[in-house]
């Protein structure tokens, strides 16, 4: 109980709302940028287009982070799935550790003030995915047979690497705690890039895309938390920001638009999608 909820706290930054009643609000854009990819807790990588938000494929990989789901009388560590930074949980007082779950497995093996044992290790793969279907062409890893990849001239290869750390606690000499949390390499987009959209998301999993005039490009619910957001290129992933809002604030946000975008067409000039909420809003039948 307490490490799902502190779980969910890791990837808000604010208050929970019910995102029941929100709706799809999807403009149409001509120029389309590429392939937004979407992952999510449980380890799927969902590729979406990015004119509109919808799926184009969608790939199963191992859960981002793998912990143990019950905390531990005295303490407990909590692991963020968004960038492993790690948090200690103890005698009712969370703290965040200065080394995150990368971080403590290129340090290991290591040894605490407070004399907790770190062993960590990691394994490197390289997925080479057909980017117009998400299939997996090759898998390639250091335990690999295979040195030469597979012949495929429009694959992309995206790196994936496991973290896993152990910790000990040398008071009581038995094993502590566990986990494995897992990430994909990812470019950071140039400052001069083209990119023109803003990306929100709620702890629930709604992404809210919104354009460069401020217009909801798209929106969808995902069900999950995101962990990260990609631009799918030639030469791999490219890392998008993200900003963390409440249920709440996203709802009045999608309302606030649809009031305004009524306000400023007449009903005939409106996009078929817009139609209805329009004609059902004070708005639309002023």
């Amino acid at each position: 109980m307490w490490f799902s909820l502190l779980l969910i706290i890791f990837v808000a930054s604010s208050g929970f709302a019910s995102d029941d009643d929100l709706d799809d609000v999807t403009p149409r854009i001509g120029h389309s940028y590429g392939t937004v990819l979407v992952s999510t807790l449980d380890g799927q990588l969902r590729a979406l287009n990015t004119e509109d938000g919808s799926t184009k494929w969608t790939l199963q990989d191992d859960p981002v982070l793998r912990a143990p789901t019950t905390v531990k009388q005295g303490f407990t560590f909590l692991p963020n799935p968004q960038d492993g930074s790690l948090y200690i949980l103890k005698e009712g007082i969370l703290k965040r550790l200065p080394l995150s779950i990368p971080a403590l497995v290129h340090a290991s093996p290591l040894k605490s003030s407070d004399g907790v044992l770190y062993a960590g290790s990691k394994r490197d793969v390289w997925l080479e995915i057909d980017p117009l279907t998400g299939t997996k062409v090759e898998t390639m890893s250091a335990t690999n047979d295979k040195v030469c990849p597979a012949n495929n001239k429009n694959a992309v290869f995206v790196g994936r690497t496991e973290y896993r750390i152990s910790m000990y606690d040398t008071k009581n000499r038995e094993k502590t705690w566990n986990t494995t949390f897992s990430d994909y390499t990812a470019h950071l987009l140039p400052s001069n890039n083209d990119y023109p959209f803003r990306h929100y998301v709620t702890s629930s999993g709604n992404v809210l895309t919104v354009g460069p005039g401020g217009e909801i490009i798209w929106q969808r619910d995902f069900g999950l938390p995101v962990v990260a957001m990609y631009l799918l290129q030639h030469d791999g992933l490219h890392k998008l920001h993200f900003t963390v809002m409440g249920g709440e604030t996203m709802e009045n946000i999608i309302k606030l638009t649809i009031v305004l975008v009524c306000s400023d067409r007449t009903l005939d000039r409106l996009d078929p999608f817009l139609f209805y909420a329009c004609s059902c809003s004070s708005c639309g039948n002023s």
